[in-house]
Parts: C-alpha cells; structure tokens; sequence
C-alpha cells in the first residue's frame, strides 16, 4: 500500500494563495483591458498600483509556501503550521490591499510587511532548529 503524504494544511494554503494569485492576475488583466495599455503601465497609478502589488504578492508567497510545505513534511504541528500560513495568508491580503487602494492607514504597509518576512523567517528558522 501507496504512503500518502499528509500535508492537508499546505495543500489549502497554496489553494488559497493560488486562488488569490488568479485574482490579481484578472485585475491586472481587466484593468489592461478597460484603459488599452498592453504592456507596460504607460504612467498609469492605477495599473502600476495593480502591477507592483501582484508582483509583490508573486515575489513573497513561493518562498512561504515552499517553506510550509518543508515545514509540513518535516512534521511541525498543523496547530503551528495554521498560524504561520494564516499570518502569512492576511499578510499578504493586507499588503495588496495597501499598494492597491492607497487608502487604508499607512501604518497598515509595515505591518503587512512585518506579518510577510516574520511568517517567513520563522518558519526557515523552524527548519534549522
């Protein structure tokens, strides 16, 4: 009999991720659509704001999820896992929402970003120990 791998937590962290992932992509492309710019942003805040914010999440999340997913199969406790992946999962929420909107507080971008490399950092830590 096959072994399955029980990783259930990560799998619906990266569920999540790639759903939001699908998300900012359309309204990248939406917006592409509506203003006729196809590459580039041509000097628009509204699609540059679009742009850097999905980017930003695509530069953040594989390392995190990678760093889950290690931790999962290494045997970290879902409990754990669930924290980290849910503080990773609003950070990043909250950082797009942020370069987006430009009209939550500012104090808001830190905190995201603090919540983003902290989640990261702890769970590479986590590995070594």
């Amino acid at each position: 009999m096959q072994d399955v791998l029980q990783i259930h937590t990560t799998l619906m962290f990266a569920a999540l991720f790639g759903i939001l992932h699908v998300i900012f992509t359309l309204r990248v492309g939406a917006y592409r659509f509506k203003s006729g710019i196809s590459l580039g942003d041509e000097g628009d805040k509204e699609l540059r704001n679009r742009i850097r914010a999905h980017g930003n999440f695509i530069e953040n999340v594989p390392i995190g999820l990678i760093l889950l997913l290690l931790n999962d199969l290494n045997g970290l406790s879902d409990t754990v896992l669930m924290v980290l992946g849910s503080v990773l999962l609003a950070a990043r929420v909250l950082h797009y929402v942020m370069i987006v909107s430009r009209s939550l507080p500012i104090v808001l971008r830190p905190i995201s970003m603090l919540g983003t490399l902290g989640s990261i950092l702890t769970l590479a830590i986590l590995l070594l120990v």
